[in-house]
């Protein structure tokens, strides 16, 4: 009697054989697509750190642009030159950009003492698909301030599209003060301070680059109105890129009525390209 043996256990063992490479495979694959999940959310990590990095770089650039800006204007004569970090955008000057249009009323008269453009300062950053909040840096969104505490820069970050950009604007600053008397009438002097960017070279730079700022000339414009009747306040309106604002400013005056005597005073600022260091 012959018995047949050995052949059950060498199918189980064929099953087996089949059943390990498949699970190992399986496991395979599932750790490939681990591996490459992790890989891609990191990258997509760095680049999003290193769009951060650009922001901050173009933020400290701008800032201390501007500020190098501070050290030459109301200095006749004076320039300085900022060299600027490579953050990956792009710097643009438009000095016909940056409309403004001052004038200043009662209830008895009305004169425009201002209405030019001063120039604007953009610095364009690569396209981002991180969320990037609009901010100022340097002063607010008011077209006019009276306060010499305040600032008369304007520096602010927005949101545009397709990418974040940094704008640098000036503002006019207004203040008065009663100055004498004449024909026995109370003088009030109105200033009203403009920065002037008008004269500058049309600019677009990348990479690294230096821009030098030269305060070339501060100009004087003197209007006198001589008001027959009282009057305890002035109004001087701004209207700037789509901002209104206004100011009202005390004024002395008695039974004669009073002297107005507006100044406007204006620092003109030239930026150009330069090959010099800072």
């Amino acid at each position: 009697m012959h018995r047949k043996i050995g052949r059950a256990p060498q199918f189980l063992t064929s099953k087996r054989a089949i059943a390990l490479p498949v699970s190992f495979l399986m496991l395979f694959v599932s750790l490939t697509l681990i591996v490459s999940a992790t890989y891609y959310v990191s990258v997509a990590k760095i680049q999003a750190r290193g769009k951060l990095l650009n922001i901050a770089v173009a933020k400290q650039n701008m800032i201390s642009f501007e500020n190098s800006i501070e050290s030459a204007k109301w200095s006749l004569g004076s320039s300085i030159i900022y060299h600027f970090e490579d953050s990956g955008g792009t710097f643009k000057c438009y000095p016909a950009s940056h409309h403004i249009l001052l004038n200043v009323t009662d209830n008895h008269f009305h004169s425009i003492v201002f209405n030019s453009s001063v120039g604007r300062v953009t610095y364009e950053l690569p396209p981002a698909e991180i969320m990037v909040y609009s901010f100022y840096m340097k002063g607010d969104r008011r077209a006019l301030i009276n306060q010499s505490t305040s600032s008369t820069t304007q520096l602010h970050l927005t949101p545009s599209t397709p990418a974040p950009e940094l704008t640098l604007t000036y503002r006019p600053l207004v203040t008065i003060a009663e100055t004498g008397y004449t024909q026995g009438k109370p003088v009030n002097t109105l200033r009203l301070y403009i920065i002037n960017l008008n004269a500058s070279e049309t600019i677009t730079a990348q990479g690294e680059f230096n821009i030098k700022s030269t305060c070339t000339s501060i100009t004087s414009n003197v209007q006198t109105y001589n008001l027959t009747y009282q009057i305890t306040s002035i109004t001087v309106k701004a209207a700037s890129d789509g901002t209104t604002d206004e100011v009202v400013l005390p004024v002395s005056s008695n039974t004669y009525g009073a002297i107005l005597r507006i100044e406007t005073l204006t620092c003109n600022i030239k930026l150009e390209r330069s090959q010099g260091g800072t």
